[in-house]
């Protein structure tokens, strides 16, 4: 209830009137357990008579009992009696909510604790300070400052240590060489900028590794050393108008130098450096390392610029090699080209092996200059009579090691790609820096399959410094930092290991997480010259979009999607039929259409000979396709004879004369279906079971304890949730259980009693983000429920809200027929009838159809549309069978009208489309308005105006990429507070503080029924041994290997030592992928070997779709390296070729082409003495250095390889 207050002195704070209203409010009649929150906003206007305000209390018979009591007299506040009527305003809902959730806090309390955090956070002033680099020696590197007054400080209310540098003027680059110092000249760029201008330089505590204290001359000095760069910005006054801009370092418009990032400070006197320090340790607990050295400071002599041209005459693999260690301050630039002439070398003497020997190259330096002692890396056996001292020398050394490898009976480590799988180049830009990366394993797509030349190809992605999406913030521009640092690499392309890269184009995934392709110019396999144009031009007939840039792109971004190869179809074998339209004209099958039984077979068979593990069973009843100018989804007809592709004009975007049959997903097996936020927001309004969703989220909860006491049940919810599959856990595990009668250890002791410190820190691992999904996602599994594509009824066998679904999983053996009525809904809900109940029949025209849900034709609108806006191109449903899940009201569902398609007076050039990617990053606001929806949706219900309004937005937000046309921000409903429920927090916040309020909806109680604990893995401790090589040895030995024809017999020296080497070429690779998807993207960091088995990242991110977007990458490298490393096991005459091909099933199944029980018995005992020989190598390694990355994972591939041959050999005898 919102009162009106007025007559209020003008002398009265908020403060001083809550503190008269608390001795009339916290005593009876009203409440005292708990006190009666309330507050009071003033208003900024007031007169002679005083000022005026509301006092909000959280209920009516509050107020009214208020108003009983002192609405005719006052109440004295400052010698004044302020009065209080009943306001005529509408109650401010989202402050009513936030009072009725939130506890009381006593403002004399609060402004205490306030002013003790503005005295934490006080500028500490600097006499000197200096950007750089730690040296290898221990010494720093100042390499940029500036003139000007510089201080910092640990700022509570942001949370982030922030360094402050104001009257900046010419810049100081001590160490720069002349090519850099001369871009000072950019300066002249600042425009109407005025001079005087603020630099704010922000390090959030995650970016901080430690602050090293240290004194240098006798002055009290420290060093921030932190693990990425910070955020640069500057404030500015443009027109009498001060505005925040995010910059790309310490100067505008300059970058910084390589390397950079950490801080060293001088304070006036000891007590400030002292109070700092304390500041940061008590508030953002970063670690504090008191040196007893002295940090010695210096600056770097200043060198002529040195010419990288000659990277152009390399060739693209080794001089992308080069640029990285560049890049990485592994080599300077200078040491670079004084390796010019024995990098030609290296090329005419090794050709193709250039790159990997110069690979080995700097991970020798970088082991040698310490950057790597921590990891404890798997180091060779191998002694030198003379350590290298020349970076000659260097190269000599990392030559001869290649040329070892080179001798062995097996070769090197190859991962070569699987088809759909191709190894790419990348380049990450944020504001400060770019990083490369590669060649990583990545999903492969159209152009990448039809042009090859794959290292002409780049993949550019623009990030923030944490790794998240560049965002506009209501506090900070970043339009000219668009401008400036992004801009002008999209327009004119980026010089890439002395080649020019353009911009190609990029997929619709890749545009919502800013990732795009670019490609240089090539001869093709056919002397034809191609560059980005050419290649554009290649991809079909775009005349009808030329002012449509958006539109285009859209267009040219169905090539770039990932993708699996089948066959051509022939031009005859494509039939146009129309689409299938409602009475009122609404389009039934938007994206679908039917495919006959004979191709569909032929497409399924061609897919699977590409593949190193070809599924069995029946054919997919349904594919998503790409074909040409054709996408969307193809459903098998069984009364279309012969072979006949038909496609509609829903699905034919443009014409093109590739006619390949790409495959993006498959029905070939049902998925697991899971409630999140938006779902269960709009399932509690609709009046479902909340005790229900608890008691799934209870399940979920142990179900994710469970998995660090069983074997079996830790296969069971590893598979579930999709966790440890590159490593192949699940089945590792269940065979553990099943073959060796293993246990994990507790606190008992025994012989089938298992512990093995990189089972447990990735059993871990798992439990963790499965509680945080839950926790932060409200990712709760329901069982017996199922996520299916949606196709079209081609048949016209079903009424108006009728579906037909028949799920069939041939690995579990499940088969469920669906009737009655069932909740259908689409992933994101944000309108209250995006989630409708149907009717699931069985029709006899269907049942050859599985684990796709058929939609009626029939009806004034296709149900698709109803949920969220959804069509039949490849979109995924849930089916929700649940009967205590199911709506007890449904509502209409939500319709809206499309916004314009932005169009061009003139035919648009890949600068309209450069324009509108631009527009893209600044204005998708999709995210920011879920956010805001379920802020509103906690403060009332989906249905409140404000609700759906922003439901209509989402729609024309979720179409910006094909329409061009975005939503403007000041369109937005605006929360009137900043506090937020706590179930939005982020991994690691406070939610205690005044930032959060518990929410007393359902996603409240569920984020804290959530236990989660901030855990990373920890290294071996050395208490025990960290595989627990005996138990399992043990083990297989009482599994009766001889009655198979196996044995555990000592390896010969020529199969250990192959089998050592291999292991090293494997730790080395599986470090390689660790250091690859950090926050930091530092070399001198790495995600533990228990997130890369588990399939996690444990790092708290601020973006978790760019988290998830980094585990699915680092699964698929890691799934490379697994398979190849699986092939080396193998016996050499195992197959033709000496790829990984699996012929060992998940349930044990020998499935080998060749029917010879001996020749297949043979096969079995060779391949398992080779995996036994490389178990022997890993457990070696263990003894002699028992941290070692990667021997613990190589160690768990080989016994994993071991059980699936046991149970090979068990289905022969």
């Amino acid at each position: 209830m919102d009162l009106y207050m007025r007559r209020v002195p003008l002398a009265a704070s908020e403060d001083d009137v809550k503190v008269e209203l608390a001795k009339i409010l916290h005593k009876p009649p009203f409440p005292l357990q708990p006190l009666l929150n309330f507050d009071v906003y003033l208003f900024k206007k007031y007169d002679s008579r005083g000022k005026a305000g509301i006092l909000s209390l959280p209920t009516e018979i509050a107020g009214n009992d208020f108003l009983r009591a002192y609405g005719g007299i006052g109440v004295l506040i400052k010698g004044a009696h302020v009065i209080f009527t009943l306001s005529t305003k509408p109650v401010n809902q989202e402050r009513l909510a936030i009072l009725n959730a939130k506890p009381w806090q006593d403002p004399q309390t609060l402004k205490a604790a306030k002013e003790r955090r503005i005295q934490e956070s006080r500028p500490y002033q600097l006499t000197s300070y200096g950007f750089g680099r730690f040296l290898h020696d221990g010494s720093f590197s100042s390499e940029c400052v500036a003139e000007g007054e510089a201080d910092i400080a640990c700022d509570l209310e942001r949370r982030q240590v922030r360094f402050t540098l104001r009257k900046q003027s010419q810049p100081s680059y001590p160490d720069r060489n002349q090519d850099l110092i001369s871009m000072l000249n950019m300066l002249s760029i600042f425009g109407d900028r005025q001079l005087g201008t603020t630099t704010s330089v922000s390090y959030p505590p995650s970016a901080i590794d430690s602050i090293v204290d240290s004194h240098v001359a006798d002055r009290p000095t420290l060093f921030i050393r932190a693990n990425a760069f910070p955020i640069f910005a500057t404030e500015d006054f443009i027109n009498d108008r001060q505005e925040s801009m995010r910059l790309q370092g310490l100067i505008p418009d300059v970058p910084m130098p390589a390397g950079c990032f950490n801080l060293a400070c001088t304070f006036a006197n000891e007590a400030d450096k002292g109070a700092f320090i304390h500041a940061c340790q008590t508030r953002f607990r970063i670690r504090h390392n008191s040196k007893a050295a002295d940090v010695l400071i210096h600056e770097m002599a200043v060198a002529t610029s040195p010419n990288l041209d000659f990277l152009g005459d390399l060739p693209f693999e080794l001089a992308f090699e080069v640029e990285k260690a560049i890049t990485n301050w592994t080599l300077s630039p200078s040491n670079a080209q004084s390796l010019r002439g024995t990098l030609d070398d290296l090329c005419k003497t090794h050709g193709e092996a250039a790159a990997p020997i110069f690979r080995r190259f700097i991970s020798t330096l970088e082991d040698e200059g310490g950057s790597r002692k921590a990891r404890r890396r798997w180091r060779s056996r191998r002694r030198n009579s003379h350590a290298p001292t020349t970076l000659v020398d260097h190269l000599m050394h990392a030559i001869e090691l290649y040329l070892e490898e080179q001798q062995r009976p097996r070769g090197r480590l190859v991962t070569s790609p699987t088809v759909g799988v191709s190894y790419s180049y990348h380049m990450i830009l944020t504001p400060t820096r770019h990083i490369f990366e590669g060649p990583v394993a990545d999903q492969s797509n159209s152009v990448l399959r039809r042009f090859g030349h794959h290292e002409c190809f780049l993949r550019v992605s623009f990030q923030d410094e944490n790794r998240s999406k560049l965002r506009r913030d209501l506090e900070m521009s970043i339009t000219e930092l668009l401008a400036k640092r992004y801009r002008p690499v999209l327009l004119n392309g980026c010089v890439i290991a002395g080649r020019r890269y353009h911009l190609l184009g990029y997929s619709m995934s890749g545009l919502k997480e800013h990732s795009l392709w670019f490609v240089t110019p090539f001869l093709d396999d056919e002397g034809r010259w191609l560059d980005a144009q050419t290649i554009r031009e290649s991809l079909g007939d775009f005349s009808r979009l030329q002012h449509q840039p958006a539109r285009l792109g859209a267009r040219w971004s169905q090539a770039f999607s990932a993708t699996d190869p089948s066959i051509t179809i022939r031009l005859n074998e494509i039939q146009r039929i129309d689409d299938l339209k409602s009475p009122s004209g609404n389009v039934m099958t938007d994206g679908c259409s039917p495919i006959s039984v004979e191709i569909a077979r032929e497409i399924w068979k061609a897919n699977q000979r590409t593949k190193r593990r070809p599924a069995r069973g029946k054919i997919p009843s349904a594919f998503q396709f790409r074909l040409g100018g054709a996408k969307g989804m193809v459903v098998q007809d069984p009364t279309l004879e012969g072979r006949v592709v038909c496609l509609r004009p829903s699905q034919v975007k443009f014409e093109a004369d590739n006619r390949t049959f790409d495959i993006q997903s498959t029905s070939m097996r049902p998925k697991a279906m899971f409630l999140n936020r938006p779902l269960i927001v709009v399932m509690e309004y609709l009046g479902v079971s909340t005790e229900r969703v608890i008691e799934l989220q209870d399940c979920s909860i142990n179900e994710a304890r469970s998995i660090r006491t069983s074997f079996k049940d830790a296969s069971k919810v590893l598979q579930q949730h999709g966790l440890g599959t590159s490593f192949h856990l699940p089945t590792l595990f269940r065979d553990m259980s099943s073959i060796l009668h293993l246990k994990i250890r507790d606190e008992t002791h025994g012989d089938t009693n298992l512990y093995n410190d990189l089972i447990a820190n990735s059993l871990h691992c798992a439990e963790t983000h499965i509680l945080r999904e839950l926790k932060y996602r409200a990712h709760i599994a329901v069982p017996g429920s199922f996520t299916l594509l949606g196709v079209s009824d081609e048949w016209d066998c079903l009424q108006e809200r009728e579906i037909y679904a028949t799920v069939h999983d041939e690995k579990t053996g499940l088969y469920k027929e669906i009737t009655g009525e069932v909740a259908i809904t689409r992933s994101p809900q944000i309108h209250p009838g995006d989630v409708q109940v149907v009717t699931a029949v069985r029709r006899p025209e269907l049942e050859h159809l599985t684990n796709v849900v058929v939609f009626s034709c029939r009806g004034a609108r296709s149900l698709p549309s109803c949920l969220g806006g959804g069509d039949l191109d490849g979109d995924d449903f849930n089916l929700i069978l649940d009967p205590k899940l199911l709506p007890q009201v449904v509502k209409t569902p939500g319709e809206y009208i499309s916004l314009p398609i932005k169009e061009t007076l003139h035919p648009c050039a890949i600068k309209d489309v450069v324009d509108f990617i631009f527009d893209y990053i600044e204005a998708d606001l999709v995210g920011h308005i879920a956010i805001s929806h379920l802020r509103y949706s906690d403060l009332a219900d989906p249905s409140c105006p404000e609700c759906l309004q922003l439901a209509q937005f989402a729609s024309h937000a979720v179409d910006f990429p094909k329409t061009g046309t975005p939503v403007r921000f000041q369109d937005l409903p605006r929360h009137r507070s900043r506090t937020k429920p706590d179930f939005l927090a982020q991994d690691g916040a406070n939610v205690n503080s005044d930032q959060y309020y518990n929410s007393p909806k359902l996603l409240g109680q569920l984020f804290r029924r959530v236990p989660v604990n901030d855990w990373m893995p920890d290294e071996w401790d050395g208490s025990q041994s960290p595989s627990g090589g005996d138990v399992i040895k043990r083990a297989l030995r009482g599994v009766g290997l001889y009655g198979l024809g196996l044995s555990l017999d000592t390896p010969s020296e020529e199969l250990h030592k192959e089998m050592y080497y291999l292991l090293g070429e494997y730790c080395r690779q599986l470090l390689a992928i660790g250091t690859t998807h950090t926050i930091s993207k530092s070399k001198d960091t790495y995600v533990s070997e228990a997130e890369l088995v588990s399939g996690t990242i444990m790092a708290n991110w601020s973006d978790h779709h760019r988290r998830r977007e980094a585990v699915g990458a680092m699964n698929l490298q890691t799934h490379e390296l697994v398979r190849a490393v699986r092939a080396e096991m193998r016996a050499s005459n195992a197959a033709s070729e000496e790829e990984e091909s699996d012929d060992f099933s998940d349930d044990g199944e020998w499935y080998d082409d060749e029917d010879d029980y001996y020749r297949e018995s043979r096969l079995i005992a060779e391949t398992f003495k080779r995996t036994w020989a490389a178990w022997c190598a890993a457990e070696e390694m263990l003894q002699v250095e028992p941290a070692s990355y990667g021997a613990q994972s190589f160690g768990l591939i080989a016994l994993g390889k071991m059980l699936e041959l046991i149970n090979a050999a068990k289905q022969l005898v």
